[in-house]
């Protein structure tokens, strides 16, 4: 059996110093910018509601209570985010449920405001890792301002309630259960009496 030499070695020593590098530049990198990215998407989030409600003056978190939070959770309707829009004078003006789900070809987040009397005033989504020209066309207006107006109290219908983008049937699907699911979460709050 030949000896192995250190020029045996030699490719794989190589190869283990540029990866730890790469690792260490990856890391680095993260750590100077994550604070940087981490408010450009809380002022993302600022500005979509403030399109949503552009006369409130303040969103409010709304807390669920526990036995709220496991009917959210055990029904699948918990919202990712969820907050109360309040006016100057600290009057609600409406709320916003934030709910994501998988498109075609990545994550969708939509941003649902509804107003007091229970309807959607508008509905924003981002979907930043779907396929352009197909499912990213769920981020625009056309498609999103058909759920303008719509009521809470009944399950939203792909096709029939709204229409669905033309060739992004499965992306539209996704956006449709994300706003069907910040309805019914509202709707599960209007019961146990923390929304108005």
């Amino acid at each position: 059996m030949p000896k192995l030499k250190l020029k045996d070695f030699l490719p794989a020593l190589i190869l283990a110093l540029i990866c730890g590098i790469c690792v260490f530049l990856l890391a680095g990198t993260y750590s100077l910018t994550k604070d940087t990215i981490q408010k450009q998407e809380e002022d993302a989030a600022q500005e979509r509601k403030l399109t949503i409600f552009p006369r409130a003056s303040s969103f409010d978190e709304l807390s669920f209570p526990s036995e709220v939070r496991g009917e959210l959770l055990n029904r699948g309707i918990m919202p990712d985010e969820a907050y109360v829009a309040k006016n100057a004078d600290g009057s609600v003006i409406g709320y916003i449920f934030v709910t994501s789900g998988f498109g075609y070809a990545g994550k969708i987040e939509t941003t649902v405001g509804i107003d007091t009397d229970g309807n959607i005033v508008m509905v924003i989504a981002t979907a930043a890792s779907d396929t352009p020209k197909l499912g990213k066309e769920v981020e625009g207006r056309p498609f999103l301002d058909g759920f303008k107006g719509l009521s809470t109290d009944k399950e939203i219908i792909l096709n029939q309630d709204v229409a669905a983008v033309s060739g992004a049937t499965i992306s539209s699907r996704a956006a449709t259960g994300c706003v069907n699911r910040a309805r019914e979460a509202y709707q599960v709050c209007k019961e146990r009496g923390l929304v108005v």
